[in-house]
């Protein structure tokens, strides 16, 4: 792959006004965005939160977007300084680490309401209904193709945000944000299709990037960029920073929301320390750097009690969060830039964590996360509101959007909930269906549905809610 067609400048659609700042101009574009916006009320890890501190996937965008950018500032600097390609030679930083700045704003504008409990909600939806569902006497899982149903029954946050990115209405124009193709690339962290994940198995990517409704635009971006089906490199950053912005923010909120204290978060940290010894599969100057890391966090909270601050627990792990953040940062620079070749080759698998402190460390409190975050009871109710909260929401609507534009005999009730979804989703679906078939129409009602549903804010899908069913 060659960086002067992985950024490239193109657009699924050419228009004479975009002049020459084309990375400024998406950010231009996110910012101003209904979508962007509606990312303030929206759950990231603590759904239908009231508490100001704690972060919306709005917040965790922000941050995302700024420590990508500061990756990719360091990256371009230490690609330079070794003349590893002679493209960072005769280019400027900024158009490096511009399109991360831009693509950590938008990597989660897909995901629905109340986070990835959502996405569960949505898919386990249609894998208990899609196949009770009718149209002209014939049902609806013969209509459509194998595909487009492994497409509903696997729901995905990232192809929804390539969708919503691509098709949304944009101040008149149907064509979406219409961002250049080395953003779009570089949020795709699965380039493969939910076809290739039924057909050859999960293989190095776990999850789908696109829609079959979208694999036109995924395959222009594939070709403009000399992709090739291989990951675009930035999306290693993309994810770096994400995991970076997000696994120690959760800590702090898990704190403020009294799931976690500091004795619970240090404590399960030096057990995993010693777990790395009592496995012996570390050498030791790897365990000692996590050990150190801890220590750290210890000593951190230290000198907030002998300062006698307010919040000792509470501001020693934020400092501790800076400081690892800076570890974090140095350690997937290094690993971009020791693993460059094989990331441009596109056979790297993982990470850019992998053999690093901060990998382990990041790996901690995951445990830490699944055992005590996850799972409590703060949590999981507003999570279970939120089942069912898209459960009524996609049974009210789906069955109605099923027959809409089709000439079928429909009941009063189903007019009217299709009266209700926003003509905003109802344009996509008009534009998008223009001299397609049967199947394909009927397939993209149902992503008008989800279109609908997956862009709400949580406390408006709860207010729709309660407002529809008491």
């Amino acid at each position: 792959m060659e960086w002067e067609r992985l950024l490239s400048k193109e657009r699924f659609v050419k228009r004479e006004d975009d002049g020459q700042g084309i990375y400024r101009n998406d950010y231009d574009t996110i910012l101003c965005s209904t979508l962007f916006r509606r990312l303030q009320d929206k759950a990231q890890v603590f759904p239908l939160e009231e508490d100001d501190y704690v972060r919306t996937r709005l917040t965790h965008s922000l941050e995302v977007s700024a420590m990508g950018k500061r990756l990719g500032e360091l990256v371009f600097q230490r690609l330079r300084g070794e003349g590893r390609d002679k493209w960072f030679l005769c280019h400027w930083e900024k158009e490096f680490s511009d399109v991360l700045l831009c693509a950590g704003l938008v990597h989660d504008i897909g995901n629905p309401p109340f986070g990835h409990f959502g996405e569960y909600a949505v898919r386990e939806w249609f894998q208990a209904h899609l196949g009770e569902m009718e149209l002209g006497g014939r049902r609806v899982l013969e209509l459509l193709s194998p595909w487009q149903v492994q497409d509903l029954y696997h729901f995905e946050g990232n192809a929804q945000s390539l969708r919503l990115l691509s098709r949304t209405p944009y101040l008149g124009r149907m064509e979406g944000f219409n961002l250049s193709y080395g953003v779009l690339a570089s949020i795709i962290k699965y380039p493969v299709s939910s076809q290739e994940l039924t057909e050859n198995g999960k293989g190095k990517y776990g999850k789908r990037g696109y829609n079959q409704a979208e694999y036109d635009l995924f395959r222009e971006i594939d070709r403009c960029t000399g992709m090739n089906g291989r990951r675009h490199p930035l999306s290693y950053l993309l994810e770096a920073a994400d995991d970076m912005a997000y696994r120690a923010s959760d800590l702090e909120d898990a704190m403020v929301k009294n799931v976690l204290n500091f004795s619970r978060i240090a404590g399960e940290m030096e057990r995993y320390g010693q777990m790395l010894e009592d496995g012996g599969r570390c050498d030791r100057e790897m365990i000692e750097g996590v050990r150190a890391c801890v220590r750290k966090l210890r000593q951190m909270y230290g000198q907030e009690m002998d300062r006698g601050g307010r919040k000792p627990e509470l501001t020693a792990v934020q400092r501790w969060n800076q400081f690892m953040q800076e570890v974090m940062v140095r350690d997937a620079a290094d690993g971009f830039v020791r693993q460059y070749d094989r990331i441009m080759e596109g056979t790297l698998e993982g990470d850019l964590f992998q053999g690093t402190v901060s990998g382990h460390i990041i790996r901690a409190i995951s445990r830490l996360s699944e055992e005590f975050i996850y799972t409590s009871s703060v949590k999981i109710k507003t999570e279970l509101l939120g089942r069912r909260v898209i459960d009524s929401l996609l049974g009210q609507f789906m069955t109605a959007a099923v027959k809409y534009d089709t000439g079928e005999p429909v009941t009063f009730i189903e007019r009217r909930s299709v009266d209700m979804i926003s003509g905003f989703y109802k344009s996509m679906y008009h534009h998008q269906a223009r001299g397609k078939g049967e199947g394909d129409r009927l397939y993209l009602r149902i992503l008008m549905v989800t279109d609908y549903i997956s862009g709400m804010t949580d406390n408006y899908a709860k207010r729709l809610y309660k407002e529809l069913f008491g």
